[in-house]
């Protein structure tokens, strides 16, 4: 790799002139998404946010090249859509390392935002991201193909809890840099941590080009000021991916795209390698892909060189929860549904129906498959309730989640509720000829309603209106 290495602020501008070596080029994009040089002035009273970010960089990168693509306003705001053209152009003009101190905390932009880095991912961009302020979830910086960035000083707990949040590592923000001919310091903020991390990551590359998003992520670790764990992700990175083994089947749309056909003829297409069994793995060359692997052997024995996912790495994620809260103060449902009915059909529906209903649903499943459908995989909590029931409040809490939608099989109902007994509405779905019987179990009223099979999505929105009705009315009465 040259000496010098691009780095993309994709923030609300540079001032360049405060740069002892400038900008290499100042982008802003137009109505159709085309971009273009961007020649709006940045004065003195505006809001300084993508310059002391490139400050911080070239303090700590001095010979590094810095790109300004202004996707912001004066005030820091910004559209999820911005991002495409963005990353877009990076990708075209061989951008490989991005900083992005913003982020949202809103659920309902999750989903277009993992696809959108998803894909840029794959394609050989890193992102460094700083996390929100707030101490909540945001996006992009808790997906696992992203270095999220978290700053020391901080009043929140991110010592103990920041795995819940998906940050990788934690760095001072307060940074002395020269702005307008006088020093000043940069505010104790997330946004000023990021392009420090940003830069550390430039000077690694420059050593060694051929390092993965899953190595980078290491070093950042090893450069946190505080001890993180390494290795427990989030099964949210796949771009494309190669199935093999017995799948259940299902109408609910994977996630991610899936290629077909002889794995040694399209291995290039995919990231990442998804399997059923032991068996399965060892025949094939997984290169440097990543692997989710869905079976209940041991694995531990599988050479994987990228990112790894199964049953037990959730197993590790509640057990290394330091999360203690005073119990869940959302309503709990408990979804009990014969094995024959398609469950991840109607947890997906059920999730988005919440959704554009604006209510962010946790939403449970307890087969590993189920995170192939964005839903949450949980272990069956057999050993300590306390410790699973945790690890659910940390994640409604960091997650702000409405509600939590917890799906069991209906042999297993019984055995389920004593984990939540006061549990706010119980929902039984049965096969009964050539229909589904659900039935409702509120507080104060039972209800039954006959469904024809299949069920659809108007069935489960109409399930969705009965819930949120009951739920809205006691919180009302």
């Amino acid at each position: 790799m040259d000496n010098d290495i691009g780095i993309a602020i994709i923030d609300n501008g540079i001032k360049e002139n405060l740069l002892k070596k400038g900008v290499e080029k100042s982008i802003v994009f137009d109505e159709n998404g085309i971009g273009i040089d961007d020649t709006k002035n940045i004065d003195q009273q505006q809001f300084q946010h993508g310059t002391n970010c490139a400050l911080i960089l070239e303090k700590y990168c001095s010979d590094c090249h810095l790109i300004s693509i202004r996707i912001l306003d004066e005030n820091g705001k910004g559209a999820i859509k911005s991002i495409y053209p963005a990353l877009e152009w990076c990708c075209k003009n061989q951008i490989k390392l991005v900083n992005f101190s913003f982020g949202t905390v809103d659920f309902r932009e999750r989903e277009k935002l993992r696809v959108l880095i998803n894909e840029y991912t794959a394609k050989g961009i890193f992102v460094i991201a700083a996390t929100a302020n707030s101490g909540f979830v945001s996006y992009p910086a808790s997906f696992t193909n992203v270095i999220g960035v978290a700053t020391t000083g901080s009043p929140l707990s991110y010592c103990k809890d920041y795995m819940q949040m998906g940050i990788d590592t934690v760095v001072p923000s307060e940074h002395v840099v020269k702005m307008f001919d006088k020093k000043i310091r940069t505010s104790l903020s997330n946004s000023y941590a990021a392009p420090y991390v940003c830069a550390l990551i430039a000077n690694r590359l420059k050593t060694d080009s051929t390092l993965s998003i899953k190595k980078l992520k290491e070093y950042a670790k090893m450069q946190s000021h505080i001890e993180i764990v390494e290795g427990v992700y989030e099964p949210d990175w796949v771009y494309k991916a190669y199935v093999i083994g017995g799948k259940k089947t299902s109408r609910a749309d994977y996630y991610f795209e899936t290629v077909s056909g002889e794995f040694s003829e399209i291995w290039e297409e995919v990231d990442t390698v998804i399997a059923f069994s032991i068996a399965e793995l060892e025949k094939m060359e997984k290169k440097n892909k990543n692997v989710i692997y869905l079976g209940k052997e041991d694995i531990h024995n599988i050479d994987v060189q990228g990112f790894f996912w199964s049953r037990e790495t959730r197993q590790r994620q509640i057990l290394n929860n330091h999360y203690r809260g005073n119990g869940l103060e959302v309503p709990i449902v408990v979804l009990a549904i014969e094995t024959t009915i398609d469950s991840f059909y109607i947890l997906t529906e059920l999730k988005r129906a919440f959704a554009c209903g604006g209510y962010n649903a946790y939403t449970i499943g307890m087969e590993p498959e189920c995170v192939l459908y964005g839903l949450e995989y949980m272990p069956e909590p057999v050993a300590d309730h306390e410790v699973w029931k945790n690890f659910i409040e940390s994640q409604v809490f960091y997650k702000q989640s409405d509600l939590v939608i917890w799906c069991v099989p209906l042999e297993e109902r019984e055995k389920s509720l004593k984990v939540y007994p006061d549990c706010d509405v119980k929902i039984n779905l049965c096969n009964e000829g050539k229909n589904i019987l659900a039935k409702f179990a509120f507080e104060d009223e039972k209800i039954e309603k006959s469904i024809s099979k299949p069920i659809d999505r108007n069935d489960i929105e109409e399930i969705y209106h009965i819930i949120e009705t009951k739920l809205t009315e006691d919180k009302d009465g």
